[in-house]
């Protein structure tokens, strides 16, 4: 993920009253003192498994994304619907992979990560990241870079150092496999992700580390600079990638001859070609090559340092892999989910679409809030009013910020025989929406508060016909749900004479 912001929070500072034991007795020279001040739990959270960690904002606990690719640590909808934070708008907007997204302020009475305490401060709020995120905020590169950090997938750990007359030291201390390369930070820039080179087919790319990214990626620039073409032999089309905002970026996977990173050869790797425009580095090392690798930023001495702890470096997360199963068997309901759309995807056969449905239904009653969305708007369409309702209660309980499925709810709600819950309910969730968010709009004409003119116009001056469509569906919903069967009809005769993606619409906004 990648998120450039125009104004900087204040600085964090790390306490140096948490330090930990120093690890002098792991580094070679006496006079080197290698302290760690404090340590953060990591784990895989959301649909695509993200790497997040824990903190209090508010005093409320707060899951936050670990996103060294983000040029600043900011708050989701997701977070500030949760703690009723209230928004001003800026007038500016965030660039990301899939589009741009309003940027607001919020005000923060206290925020608690680790070592780290911020008293009341001023902090920006991203609007919209195309699917609503899981967690309350993201640590972007000036929180993590503060000093020196290591991240250990493999211990699910991300550990702070503070080093202490280390100079020119070996700060490698955990093995004897352990490379570094130098980091170099770019004049003026305010991203303090460092950089560092890597050789695709022999030629030398400037890359960095994005943790907020799930697999690795090369610009399309960059492809063509280590002669690698999207349109030569074994090269396919990917799927969009979704960021920030409402649009996506096209991608390819092609074979990389050899990727080199000091030491460190990879051969005949599969790996993902993209064209977001952002740019930020030549090569973008995400969270596949991080759970590959032990690594710390030792940004006392401009060194990256890492080894290779095992697994696929460029695993771009195309084929059921055995840290998703280990994950998912281990009680992680949001890999329970991820391993469920896998499976039911067919793509091995029936047996694995039944087991697909039987880590789907665990996942839900395991608590993912995406699990039971997708099985709220499948008993939607089932008409098991009841269930639905359940189910996507229980996921705008902890996703506060989504609003495709507090339509769902109200559809449930209103087919259940609970028109005037179903009511107050929506008006209460979208009473938060700025009046710039889709699908605000269609809450509106639920409300009341709309005529069908005014929201298929309002359709229209967004993404054009997709969204056109959708609000189509959703007024034949409305009408369905309410047993208007003459309005129903004129509104399901305009979607079959103008809207060619009937998949689309249900997958939107339900059956």
């Amino acid at each position: 993920m990648h998120i450039s912001l125009l104004r900087p929070l204040p600085r964090l500072l790390l306490g140096a009253a948490c330090a930990l034991a120093p690890l002098s007795h792991a580094i070679a020279q006496s006079e080197c003192k290698y302290t760690p001040i404090g340590k953060l739990p990591l784990r895989y959270s959301g649909p695509g498994l993200e790497i997040t960690t824990e903190g209090t904002i508010n005093g409320v606990p707060a899951e936050l994304l670990v996103d060294t690719g983000a040029s600043q640590t900011y708050l989701t909808r997701t977070g500030t619907e949760r703690r009723n934070i209230r928004l001003y708008a800026t007038g500016r907007r965030s660039s990301g992979i899939g589009g741009t997204s309003p940027i607001y302020a919020s005000i923060v009475n206290e925020f608690i990560v680790g070592p780290v305490r911020a008293g009341r401060s001023n902090m920006p709020v991203v609007g919209s990241m195309g699917d609503t995120p899981p967690y309350d905020g993201i640590l972007g590169s000036p929180f993590l870079f503060q000093t020196d950090v290591e991240i250990s997938l493999a211990t699910k750990q991300l550990t702070f150092f503070v080093p202490q007359k280390c100079g020119g030291t070996w700060l490698g201390y955990w093995g004897k496999d352990v490379q570094s390369v130098p980091m170099r930070m770019h004049g003026g820039e305010h991203h303090r992700n460092p950089k560092f080179f890597v050789r695709i087919n022999g030629k030398e790319l400037e890359a960095m580390i994005d943790t907020g990214a799930t697999t690795s990626s090369i610009t399309s620039d960059a492809a063509r600079r280590a002669g690698i073409s999207i349109d030569g032999p074994g090269a396919e089309r990917g799927a969009d990638v979704v960021g920030i905002g409402s649009h996506t970026a096209s991608s390819w996977y092609v074979t990389v001859k050899t990727f080199q990173i000091g030491e460190e050869t990879v051969q005949n790797a599969r790996m993902s070609v993209e064209n977001s425009g952002l740019n930020m580095a030549d090569v973008l090392l995400g969270a596949d090559f991080v759970r590959a690798h032990r690594l710390l930023f030792a940004m006392s001495q401009d060194k990256l340092y890492f080894s290779y702890v095992g697994g696929e470096p460029f695993g771009q997360r195309r084929t059921l892999e055995p840290w998703v199963l280990a994950e998912a068997e281990g009680g992680n309901a949001d890999a329970q989910y991820a391993l469920a759309r896998s499976l039911y995807s067919g793509e091995h056969g029936d047996q694995d679409k039944e087991r697909g449905a039987e880590w789907l239904e665990k996942a839900a009653k395991g608590g993912s809030p995406y699990a039971n969305l997708y099985t709220g708007r499948s008993l939607l369409a089932q008409r098991d009013y009841a269930g639905a309702a359940t189910r996507l209660r229980s996921a705008l309980d902890k996703l506060p910020a989504e609003r495709h499925g507090a339509v769902w709810l109200y559809l449930a709600r209103v087919r259940a025989g609970q028109a005037e819950l179903a009511k107050s309910e929506l008006a209460t969730i979208f009473a938060r929406t700025q009046n710039d968010e889709w699908p605000k709009p269609i809450g509106e004409f639920y409300l009341g508060k709309l005529s069908a003119e005014k929201l298929l116009s309002e359709a229209d001056e967004g993404d054009g016909k997709e969204r056109h469509c959708e609000a189509l569906a959703a007024m034949r919903d409305f009408h369905r749900a309410h047993a208007q069967p003459e309005k129903e009809g004129a509104i399901e005769a305009q979607i079959k004479a103008s809207c060619t993606t009937p998949e689309l619409i249900y997958t939107k906004l339900g059956g």
